[in-house]
């Protein structure tokens, strides 16, 4: 009986001593693998869907209102379909070869439709294209002295001043009739070269015609206030749009107004004192 729990003994003792070791080898290779992957570079890779591309036409170099864009001035650009937010994008180049810019366009710029007008003849340029629905382009004679020329350009605002004489005969009248009046042209062309710089000749200079963008309303006045007097323009600061209401100067208002003080306040008065160095005459300002 005695031999028989020894065996039993050592039994146990030999699956206690075998467990010991299978945890021990365990723990061993599980404290390595830690350590390995410590020491190891972990790359994360990820995988992306190829995003669907979408081609929109794109400004070479920058087209400005009133030019026609011809092959050289367009390329196409791929771009992922999800950031073609805008709409009217042009897709085909060949949609807007030829046409005429409604709004100037930058290097770099997508082309959409309502910054493109109408395909047109660059041989024979008609600003027809350039007019909205609802507008008229009215041509106006001018000098340098009543159109602004040499100083006015495309694209620049307008007010038209009216000189005429009253009804009864009595007096001159000055009046401004239209406010805010966008400029088309600047005598017999469209006014940009491919450098976006203003085009003038001497003629054009001496004896010129301004083509105004208005209304309906606004043509019949300016048409009138050609024929019943003189007219001049006026050049407005891009950022000035208020309209301003008036009712005109007469040469009375203009001989009871009362003298405006000066913007700047004259400067002090200074004495010049004369003296003779090295047998010449200085002048110093005595402050």
């Amino acid at each position: 009986m005695k031999a028989k729990n020894m065996d039993l003994a050592l039994y146990a003792v030999a699956l206690i001593s075998a467990l010991l070791a299978v945890l021990l080898v365990y723990g061993y290779v599980q404290n390595r693998v830690e350590q390995a992957e410590k020491r190891a570079e972990v790359k994360t890779v990820t995988v992306v869907e190829k995003p669907e591309l979408r081609s929109v036409v794109i400004a070479n170099r920058d087209l400005f209102r009133g030019e026609y864009i011809e092959v050289d001035d367009i390329t196409v650009l791929n771009v992922p379909l999800e950031g073609v937010i805008v709409k009217g994008v042009i897709v085909n180049p060949q949609d807007v070869v030829g046409n005429v810019v409604n709004q100037t366009i930058y290097a770099g710029e997508w082309l959409i439709d309502r910054k493109v007008g109408a395909e047109e003849n660059p041989a024979n340029p008609s600003i027809a294209a350039l007019l909205e629905e609802g507008r008229r382009a009215v041509r106006l004679p001018v000098s340098v002295e009543t159109g602004l020329l040499g100083i006015l350009r495309p694209n620049d605002h307008v007010d038209v001043i009216s000189v005429f004489e009253s009804a009864d005969g009595k007096r001159m009248i000055s009046r401004t009739v239209l406010e805010n009046i966008e400029v088309m042209m600047v005598g017999s062309d469209l006014g940009f070269s491919k450098t976006g710089t203003a085009v003038s000749t001497d003629a054009q200079l001496k004896a010129s015609m301004v083509t105004l963008n208005v209304d309906t309303s606004q043509a019949e006045q300016l048409t009138l206030a050609m024929n019943v007097g003189a007219v001049h323009l006026a050049l407005r600061s891009p950022t000035d749009v208020a309209i301003v209401n008036s009712n005109g100067v007469n040469i009375r208002f203009i001989e009871s107004a009362a003298q405006r003080t000066p913007i700047y306040a004259p400067k002090p008065k200074r004495e010049v004192i004369e003296i003779m160095q090295g047998g010449q005459v200085k002048e110093v300002i005595a402050r």
